[in-house]
């Protein structure tokens, strides 16, 4: 097989970010992935490990023990790693439009409906996030990560029949312009878990930063 065709491959088969909860009275903090996505994002980017321990200012037996999951890293030794990869990562796609990497199709669920609904929907659908949209607009945005700590904080699966999304919902998605550049929403999603897409003010598509590695 072709390297670009082993690079498709892997970028088909490329899993949704891991969802961090947000403080809507806070500025947001920058959003990690998951560890398991480094030697994937890596190996994406035509890096090393050698050369990802050089530009990310940490030794190669940490990258390797990462990548091993043989340590739990700290937040710092991931920032640090993320930020090596996302820099290279805007380098290699500087001159790119969003609207070449964004995800056409948005699935979204409305801000009035159970939570329990809107958890079946994810499920059906496969999504770790989604847009919440309320008379079509955008007025926030539902993780995984959000239901599962209230079920983890006592709540009962039933009540979530009695829990509407716009209760318990994140700060909505922010919003680019199709025809930006990529090198700005790659900044944008260091903050937020995905970004809306616009085409003459209609929302066309969603950008997640796996989305980013369709550029490879």
């Amino acid at each position: 097989m072709a390297r670009e065709e082993e690079r498709f491959l892997l970028i088909s088969q490329w899993p949704e970010n891991s969802i961090r909860n947000m403080n809507p009275a806070a500025v947001p903090a920058p959003v990690l992935p998951d560890v398991d996505e480094i030697p994937r994002m890596r190996k994406m980017l035509g890096l090393t490990q050698t050369a990802l321990s050089k530009v990310a200012g940490v030794s190669q037996s940490t990258i390797v023990k990462v990548e091993k999951r043989q340590m739990n890293p700290s937040y710092e030794i991931v920032r640090r790693i993320m930020n090596a990869l996302e820099a290279e990562m805007q380098r290699q796609s500087k001159k790119a439009l969003v609207e070449q990497v964004q995800t056409r199709k948005v699935q979204f669920i409305d801000a009035k409906i159970s939570l329990e609904a809107a958890t079946a929907e994810m499920r059906h659908f496969k999504f770790s996030q989604l847009p919440v949209f309320h008379q079509g607009r955008n007025v926030g945005s539902l993780s995984d990560k959000t239901i599962t700590d209230l079920i983890l904080a006592g709540k009962e699966p039933k009540e979530l029949s009695r829990i509407r999304v716009e209760d318990v919902m994140n700060p909505p998605f922010p919003v680019i312009d199709s025809k930006a550049p990529v090198e700005l929403a790659a900044s944008l999603l260091r903050h937020y878990n995905a970004v809306l897409v616009t085409t003459r003010g209609d929302v066309t598509g969603i950008l997640t930063k796996s989305d980013l590695l369709k550029l490879l």
